[in-house]
């Protein structure tokens, strides 16, 4: 197997879908069952798998139902089902209970409108859900080339996510100097700053590490990461982005130490 990758994704699938044959009566662990076929089957890029598994969880969990069923919309969506996904989209809205809740706010926020719904947006959202929750480097080579190339989507809203999602799946391909120029395009974007407030932030952070590991000057790569701090606030995912800038330059203050 030449992709170490993608075979442990497909024994974990398979391992997984064992277990939740065998927990018929043990209902928590279903789900932590059902919650690892989804995102392996995201990761797999297998939408159908991955809807069922978290249309189960939205219908059954307690934990987040509204984040569920954005996740079993997109997904849903994403194999072409578009009636079906508008219908979950409906209930997104229905099941949002948690305003001080992170990963709801953003459900809430991201659920896609009957009238902008397409297939291309639904599998734009699930690259998003894969980059956001850092799943990306699990990805196959293979997977990651299918992402780029199905990522056509030509909506002026949505250009700035497109770009950094394009970035961060060159950055995992190793391709430096595309990861460079998009994440340079994605950090432009103004228009769609509005409908992806992160997108900027995010793509600036990507910039300056893709750039850490190029002869770019410590200086620049600071001022970068500096603007982050100083130029944005009050988009979604802050703190986790706080988080990682410090871990930058942390991992900067101690590679320049004798």
């Amino acid at each position: 197997c030449h992709q170490p990758v993608n075979c442990e994704i497909s024994s974990a699938l398979t391992s997984f879908s064992s277990a939740l044959d065998l927990a018929s009566d043990q209902r928590e662990i279903q789900h932590v069952c059902l919650y690892e076929i989804g995102w392996c089957s995201m990761i797999e890029l297998n939408y159908r798998e991955a809807y069922r598994a978290f249309d189960r969880l939205a219908t059954e969990s307690r934990w987040s139902q509204c984040y569920y069923a954005y996740l079993t919309g997109v997904c849903q969506g994403a194999t072409g089902d578009l009636e079906g996904a508008v219908a979950v989209f409906k209930d997104v809205q229905k099941l949002f209970k948690r305003k001080n809740n992170q990963i709801e706010m953003f459900s809430m926020k991201r659920k896609l409108k009957s009238s902008s719904i397409s297939k291309e947006l639904c599998i734009l959202s699930v690259i998003e859900i894969l980059y956001l929750w850092k799943a990306l480097p699990n990805c196959s080579n293979a997977k990651l080339q299918m992402m780029a190339q199905g990522t056509g989507i030509d909506d002026a809203s949505c250009a700035g996510l497109k770009n950094l999602l394009l970035g961060a799946i060159s950055k995992c391909l190793h391709n430096t100097k595309d990861a460079i120029q998009y994440f340079q395009l994605a950090a432009r974007d103004e228009g769609g700053r509005l409908s992806n407030s992160y997108v900027q932030p995010y793509s600036c952070y990507e910039l300056a590490c893709v750039l850490l590991n190029s002869p770019e000057s410590t200086n620049k790569i600071k001022f970068i990461l500096f603007s982050v701090q100083e130029d944005y606030a009050g988009y979604d995912f802050e703190n986790r982005l706080h988080v990682r800038i410090h871990s930058a330059f942390a991992s900067m203050t101690a590679s320049a130490q004798p």
